[in-house]
């Protein structure tokens, strides 16, 4: 029968996020509206087919499709034989290409010799159509066709019929075939009967902007609509119940469509509103897709626009696109009525690319939150072998330039991605960054003066900024290249995250980067006090340290150069992300919530059991995550740990790297106490939400700490910090008080071993004498919000008070 005579091919293999581009059936079409995911309209056409074999070859990251897709039950594709299978790449690096290619097939060529039918029809993920793939079945067996490309008018749809056997022939020569794709093939192969079949009804391939909102306006249209969802070839996803539209006395609708849920007292002409939105009174809504969960406050003015989930739009806003060019947000932003910021983010490492340490996730989580809160957020950074090495796939090779050091000419290639709506450069230098080393070189200062000299440069070819935002001594050299620059003038704001690290180098630095009219105070230059004297505006991070900062002790041979700034300089804490959840963290054996707090014992368990530590429940585990040097007070746990360990169901678990003198007492105390300690060394030694979420405490006995993320995380995680009240853990951990049953941690003041020591019997003791108290902390912990949208808010004020003035 011809029903078992094809298999498809799904290609999602394209860069496009299937679990948020969504399509609402126009009102009327059938007895309720609904809403689908792009891939449901090509698994409906499937089933209507009766095609009963299917593979989907994703792009990257395919969770959010298999938790949609699940079994394939809702399309008659849950099946003992054949059915729907799901096959991701097995190099996550691997870039999309303008289809699916013959080597991502060849990676699971089984599937292909296991499948019994004699054709396999090709198609994408991300067409809004219905179509009867049978049809095109015969055509392509009439015609005795080597390969059938189904297309819609004068648009090409990337979808094929070919023999299963001729297709296989492709897939297991494709590292000798000039032809990488099917598109290759069809245009490129000689000797080939290549038929065309014209699909005649409405049909939009959904790959940008423009073309997904005129898809779902398109279904406001009732003679477009229909053509798409028919009674007798239905589109079928998740059905959900949720209470009607809700009109208020002030509402106007005029052609649109309201989802479920949603509280109108506003006026909506032409557009579509998911579930639940809410759209308060003179707000107006024009032409746009509005998705499930927005807030549209008071006299907002909105037309073209996409709006993506949860995101709120504040009162008094105006959002103007186009059709061609609609207004995007990300998921989540505020969007609020200023003029927009174009901010760029000078910095040595920034996650996901290169990571050290909480720099890296700093200025990763930061720039994703500025550009999700509206701002034009550009990032700079130096190309490391290690970043070529694990991205040379997806980042792109964009133009050179020419920079002058030391009057020497150094040729330099500037690459570019796009990550989170946030546009990344990459300098690539062979003679600076071709190292496995990130810091620690004995030319680091010629190398980042490079760097900055480098970023100057390419501001002669970008867009003006509002602002420059520098991080640390690795930048600090730009405010003062600027002043000796065409872009004199431009704001910058240098934020200090470490005041240890100074950059201090020989005074020649100065004259290698073209200055020449520099006062020497000496004979070294300090590349951080430079970028204190000179930015615009200073910044720390967090309120504690910057007072801390006052002191010698603290701020050493700065402090006076500090104290000259003190109008200037200001105090914003870190923040974590919100990828930083047990809720959803996929590392820990088992995830847990607020709610589900108990099943915090399974992932103890798993951790003793994967440290090789006795597995008992009852004891004591004690956590740290870490570089292993002396600011974080190893000397503290070296000359107390002995005595601490006599308790002998208290254990301890560390993960870092660092300096060896430190590593290697370490190892002794190990030796000593192998039952109850046991050592990670090297950041990649295991994943540190191991220890997150399966030790009782978080120990960070640190001498200074300007932020901190380990403690934010643990509070995330239910794990109890143990902290000196220094820097960022003197804002973010408040003591346990058992008279008031206050506080979400334990701390203690003095950098003293025996004081320390103290405050973890403490914490030891409460915990096997009063579970449920502990288990209140635990969960006033976990409720601790220090997410970087509160941070990310405070710089972009900052940001508007410094470009202001």
């Amino acid at each position: 029968m011809m029903n078992k005579k094809m298999f498809a091919i799904v290609d999602a293999t394209f860069k496009v996020n299937l679990e948020q581009l969504t399509l609402h059936r126009m009102p009327g079409a059938l007895p309720f509206s609904g809403k689908y995911r792009l891939i449901d309209f090509t698994l409906s056409n499937i089933r209507n087919s009766n095609i009963i074999n299917v593979a989907i070859f994703p792009y990257g990251n395919y969770r959010s499709l298999q938790d949609h897709v699940g079994s394939g039950k809702r399309w008659d594709l849950d099946r003992r034989r054949d059915g729907l299978f799901i096959l991701p790449p097995k190099n996550l690096y691997i870039p999309p290409e303008e289809m699916i290619t013959f080597q991502r097939m060849f990676e699971h060529i089984e599937f292909f010799k296991r499948s019994t039918q004699d054709y396999a029809v090709i198609t994408s993920a991300n067409i809004v159509w219905n179509i009867d793939f049978h049809k095109c079945l015969e055509e392509h067996i009439k015609s005795k066709a080597d390969i059938t490309e189904a297309m819609y008018e004068h648009i090409r749809l990337k979808t094929f019929i070919i023999s299963k056997k001729l297709l296989i022939e492709y897939i297991e020569t494709y590292d000798s075939l000039e032809y990488k794709t099917m598109l290759d093939l069809v245009e490129k192969a000689p000797n080939l009967n290549i038929q065309i079949y014209k699909h005649d009804n409405y049909t939009r391939t959904i790959d940008d902007t423009f073309n997904y909102l005129k898809s779902n306006l398109d279904m406001l249209k009732f003679d477009i609509g229909r053509t798409i969802f028919r009674e007798d070839r239905p589109i079928y996803s998740k059905e959900k119940t949720a209470p009607p539209a809700k009109y208020l006395n002030n509402a106007t609708i005029t052609n649109s469509m309201i989802s479920s849920g949603s509280i109108i007292d506003g006026t909506v002409i032409n557009s579509v509103l998911g579930r639940d939105v809410k759209v308060k009174k003179g707000s107006v809504i024009k032409n746009s897709y509005i998705m499930s969960n927005c807030v549209i406050e008071e006299n907002a003015n909105i037309n073209f626009t996409i709006l993506d989930k949860q995101t709120i739009v504040k009162r008094d806003t105006i959002l103007e696109g186009s059709l061609r060019d609609p207004y995007v947000t990300q998921k989540e932003q505020i969007v609020s009525y200023f003029d927009s910021l174009r901010v760029l983010l000078v910095a040595s490492e920034s996650y996901p690319f290169i990571k050290t340490g909480g720099l890296a996730d700093v200025i990763g989580s930061l720039s994703r939150n500025l550009a999700r809160k509206g701002v034009d957020t550009t990032v700079v950074l130096p190309l490391y072998r290690k970043i070529r090495k694990e991205f040379e796939s997806v980042i792109k090779s964009d133009f050179t330039k020419t920079i002058i050091y030391d009057e020497e000419r150094y040729k330099v290639r500037i690459y570019t991605y796009r990550y989170n709506k946030v546009k990344y450069y990459f300098i690539d230098s062979f003679s600076f960054f071709d190292n496995d080393l990130i810091y620690g070189l004995e030319n680091d200062a010629d190398r980042f003066a490079f760097f900055n000299k480098a970023v100057i440069e390419l501001l002669d070819d970008l867009d003006p900024f509002d602002l420059i935002h520098i991080h640390d001594w690795h930048t600090s050299l730009i405010p003062l290249l600027l002043d000796n620059s065409p872009h004199k003038g431009t704001s910058t704001l240098l934020t200090i995250h470490n005041i240890d690290y100074q950059g201090v180098a020989e005074k020649d630095i100065i004259k290698k980067i073209g200055i020449t009219d520099y006062i020497f105070k000496d004979d070294h230059i300090n590349f951080l006090e430079i970028g204190i004297n000179t930015a615009t505006k200073l910044s720390t991070v967090s309120p504690t340290y910057k007072e801390e900062l006052k002191y010698e002790y603290y701020g050493k041979n700065l402090t006076y150069s500090l104290f000259k700034r003190e109008r200037d300089f200001y105090g914003i804490l870190n923040g974590i992300s919100s990828l930083f959840n047990p809720e959803k963290d996929k590392v820990l054996k088992k995830t847990y919530s607020v709610n589900s707090f108990q099943d915090k014992y399974i992932n103890k368990l798993y951790l003793q059991e994967k440290m090789g530590l006795p597995i008992n429940k009852d004891a004591f585990v004690i956590g740290m995550v870490t570089r292993i040097v002396e600011q974080k007070g190893f000397d503290l746990i070296l000359s107390s740990f002995d005595s601490l360990l006599e308790n002998t169901d208290i254990q301890f678990v560390l993960l870092g790297s660092g300096d060896q003198k430190y590593i290697n007492e370490l190892l002794k105390l190990e030796e000593r106490h192998p039952n109850q300690i046991k050592l990670n060394i090297g950041y990649d030694a295991t994943n540190p939400n191991y220890i997150y979420g399966g030790a009782d405490v978080f120990l960070m006995p640190s001498r200074f700490e300007p932020c901190g993320l380990g403690q934010m995380i643990a509070l995330k995680y239910g794990t109890l910090p143990i902290v000196r009240r220094t820097g960022g853990l003197n804002d973010t951990i408040t003591r346990y008080d058992h008279l008031t049953d206050k506080g979400n941690g334990f701390t203690f003041g003095n950098y003293d071993a025996v004081e320390m020591k103290n405050t973890i019997l403490s914490a030891y003791d409460l915990y096997k004498s009063n579970k449920d108290v502990w288990n209140i902390l635990l969960k006033r912990a976990m409720k601790s919000d220090n997410s970087l949208v509160k941070s990310t808010q405070k710089y972009i004020e900052l940001y508007k008070m410094i470009t202001k003035n």
